[in-house]
């Protein structure tokens, strides 16, 4: 007899009731059938998985270790009978999200919590991209749904998206940085002998974009947001950070905000998506973040 989930079912029941009696009470079957399967298993295994020689039947010591260790094994097989069950129903078997890395993360919890709660059978994806990629990956099915895309769609046919606030920059420096003294309005000339520090836009298809970076100035492109801070925080270079991220440095005063001739303007953020689709992770997931409770939170 194949091991199989019955097999495994039957094991862990006389296990439990130390009786191969009671055991096939509770699994609404006769003794002998009970016994011939348990003999067919251990011949299968090669191993005695129960002693027989006393009143009461009990676990051999490999039968102990066989029951402990397959215990995961029958709560694996009752996930997956319900989880394809949700699958058939049309249930999403993936789904992913894809941020904008300059938003407000703190949100990302609670979302993933209901989510996983929601849909226990679909497989949930985060993932950051940056600038224009986040419209890119939209359009080219990396992401079904997309926090925080900048400005407005390159392409609107097909794309709902809605407004969801402002990200505010700030030009920083370091505190050490030859920059911090100055007082006045840092001119081109001034900022281009510096590193601009910069995440690169992850688009692949779309025009991709800087935060800020001039003509003839090097650039040094680091990986995500959190590396790009730390870069400038040591004098690495200078560069455009979103307020929200960099307000409890420049608090410390271990960044210092400067003012430049041409100041970044705040980027207006969306929540976007493909239309025309019967998705209900997707709807489920508007619906949630459309909550004005939710929608201040990318922002803050």
């Amino acid at each position: 007899m194949p091991l199989c989930n019955d097999s495994l079912r039957t094991i862990h029941v006389i296990a439990q009731s130390g009786s191969f009696a009671i055991a096939a009470e509770r699994l609404n079957r006769v003794p002998s059938s009970v016994s011939y399967s348990v003999k067919k298993i251990e011949e299968e295994l090669g191993i005695s998985l129960f002693d027989r020689t006393g009143r009461q039947v009990k676990l051999t010591v490999a039968g102990e270790y066989f029951i402990k260790n397959s215990q995961w094994m029958l709560h694996s097989y009752k996930e997956l009978v319900r989880n394809s069950a949700l699958i058939s129903t049309g249930i999403n078997v993936s789904f992913t999200i894809a941020i904008n890395n300059i938003i407000n993360r703190d949100g990302l919890i609670d979302l993933a919590e209901r989510l996983n709660e929601k849909f226990p059978a679909t497989q949930i994806t985060f993932k950051t991209e940056v600038y224009n990629g986040c419209w890119d990956a939209l359009y080219d099915g990396r992401a079904d749904l997309i926090i925080g895309a900048p400005h407005s769609a390159p392409k609107m046919e097909g794309v709902i998206y809605h407004p969801i606030g402002n990200i505010e920059w700030d030009f920083v420096v370091a505190q050490s940085h030859p920059l911090a003294s100055k007082v006045s309005v840092l001119s081109a000339e001034e900022l281009r002998y510096y590193p601009a520090i910069v995440v690169k836009d992850t688009s692949q298809h779309i025009s991709q974009q800087n935060t800020w970076s001039l003509t003839g100035q090097k650039v040094i492109y680091a990986p995500e947001l959190s590396t790009a801070i730390k870069m400038i925080q040591r004098g690495v270079g200078i560069g455009y950070i979103p307020h929200l991220r960099v307000k409890e440095l420049l608090d410390q005063g271990t960044v210092l905000k400067k003012a430049i001739v041409e100041h970044k303007q705040p980027t207006q953020l969306f929540y976007a998506w493909q239309a025309n689709q019967d998705n209900p992770v997707l709807n489920w997931c508007t619906e949630y973040l459309m909550r004005a409770e939710n929608i201040v939170k990318w922002n803050n």
